[in-house]
């Protein structure tokens, strides 16, 4: 009777463990097509950040010809410092909360998308592309204009 209920358990419990690994190594994958882990080491949030929440966005990142789409489960806080990006928990693997300064923005420029207007974020030293449509890209694009970076950038020219 024993040996039933081990072969029956058994198989359950290493299906389990196939589905959890495969869960975090397609998760792992896909932020490292998307760049996620790009922009990882040098924009990963260390603190809380105060500004216009947005929650169950969806946006893409990566390159322009095969982006990973994060459909409605990317959390963003945009304020005059920069753009927090983090990702729905059950997705997070190698994907760490990241804070993205506008001084390391080199673009934000308006791009149509299905049925509706958004922004491409484009930044200095890394390849990632962020295209964010809706409200929240609307928002990116307005903090980015008025930041002190971009600022002070266009009054050195």
């Amino acid at each position: 009777m024993n040996g039933v209920e081990l072969s029956s358990f058994g198989p359950a419990w290493v299906v389990m463990l196939i589905v959890a690994v495969l869960w975090l190594g397609v998760s792992a994958l896909l932020a490292r097509i998307g760049g996620w882990s790009t922009l990882a080491g040098p924009y990963r949030a260390r603190y809380p950040v105060v500004g216009e929440r947005f929650r169950f966005v969806s946006a893409s990142m990566g390159k322009e010809r095969l982006p990973v789409n994060y459909k409605g489960c990317l959390f963003m806080v945009v304020n005059r410092h920069g753009l927090h990006i983090s990702v729905l928990f059950p997705f997070r693997f190698r994907s760490p909360p990241l804070f993205i300064p506008w001084s390391a923005v080199a673009s934000v420029t308006e791009r149509p998308f299905l049925r509706t207007f958004g922004v491409a974020v484009r930044l200095r030293d890394h390849w990632p592309i962020i295209r964010v449509p809706g409200r929240a890209g609307h928002m990116i694009r307005e903090a980015h204009a008025v930041s002190p970076s971009t600022r002070a950038a266009l009054n050195s020219r």
